[in-house]
């Protein structure tokens, strides 16, 4: 009787006590990629364009897909914005990160929006990343609430013990939505 319950046991202590994988848990590194997007989003918030800059590595680039037929083609996969792109719009005197806010300030009203990692892959000193990137606001001269948001991959690379975008796929996927208030 002993015997037959011991080979059952015995598997069950020993799957208790081995470290098990869980891949949903922060790790120092997936905290400071967490770290480095709120970065980059306050960064572009005020118009902070060193700020940005200084968490790309310095061949930064963002590359574009389009949809066909709503689903991305990466057979026309191009460069969107490099690292010269980037410099030029940050020197350039009348750039406000968030384009366009002040121009709505007189018909917007709650501005809101917010960012998240909705997953994150470290390997070494490497790591990909997916944003979500949402904003609402209501329209006081439709007299509607406005919300949006786009998805983003990100690819990362620890650098000297510190993380940088060193590249990105913009607008993976895109939603708008309109509600009357």
């Amino acid at each position: 009787m002993i015997t037959r319950f011991t080979s059952p046991l015995a598997f069950c202590m020993a799957a208790l006590i081995m470290p098990s994988l869980t891949y949903g848990q922060e790790t120092a590194d997936t905290q400071a990629i967490r770290a480095l997007m709120t970065a980059d989003q306050t960064a572009w918030q005020t118009g902070n364009g060193d700020g940005v800059l200084s968490l790309m590595d310095e061949h930064y680039c963002v590359f574009t897909v389009p949809k066909v037929d709503g689903e991305l083609d990466f057979h026309g996969a191009a460069v969107g914005a490099t690292p010269e792109d980037f410099r030029k719009a940050f020197a350039d005197p009348n750039w406000n990160g968030n384009p366009g806010v002040e121009a709505l300030a007189d018909t917007a009203l709650n501005i809101e929006s917010s960012h998240e990692l909705a997953r994150i892959d470290v390997k070494g000193n490497y790591a990909v990343a997916v944003s979500r990137i949402e904003w609402a606001r209501n329209d006081t001269t439709k007299n509607v609430r406005l919300s949006g948001g786009w998805e983003s991959l990100w690819f990362l690379r620890k650098i000297d013990g510190n993380w940088k975008f060193t590249s990105a796929v913009g607008n993976i996927s895109t939603w708008n939505d309109e509600e009357p208030r």
